[in-house]
């Protein structure tokens, strides 16, 4: 049983992160990535298996489904461009999706929206400042 999935209905959110679902021998397995709060879940048949912090662009967990060390690793690849999952048993791959995201982030893009953002937020502070009263 190999599933190879290039997935168009995958989306990567700040608020949502990335979720992989898929199943394996009738059980179903999901894996979540929150890109905001860089917690890992991992659950199996609605049973939270994994639940950690994990701050670099991939992860790996080991996990037992159906009697089998299933070796689940996931993340992110080429500059957070294109998500991956990749599930093995016995070092065979069982299961793989890859998305790349068509999204063009260009670093006038990114500085654009950076200056927006301090600038939004001094306004606020100088605002709520100015109402409380400052020093």
């Amino acid at each position: 049983m190999f599933n190879s999935i290039n997935r168009e209905d995958l989306t990567l959110s700040v608020r949502d992160g990335i979720c992989f679902p898929f199943m394996y021998r009738g059980h179903q397995v999901v894996a979540h990535n929150a890109a905001w709060s860089f917690r890992e879940k991992i659950w199996v048949d609605d049973t939270l298996v994994v639940n950690q912090l994990g701050f670099s662009m991939a992860s790996s967990h080991a996990i037992d489904v159906a009697g089998d060390q299933l070796d689940i690793k996931f993340g992110y690849r080429d500059r957070m461009t294109t998500v991956f999952l990749e599930a093995r048993v016995d070092g065979q791959l069982v299961h793989e999706v890859t998305h790349t995201f068509d999204n063009k982030l260009t670093v006038s893009t990114i500085l654009i929206s950076l200056l927006l953002g301090a600038a939004v937020g001094y306004g606020v502070a100088s605002l709520v400042g100015a109402l409380i009263g400052g020093a």
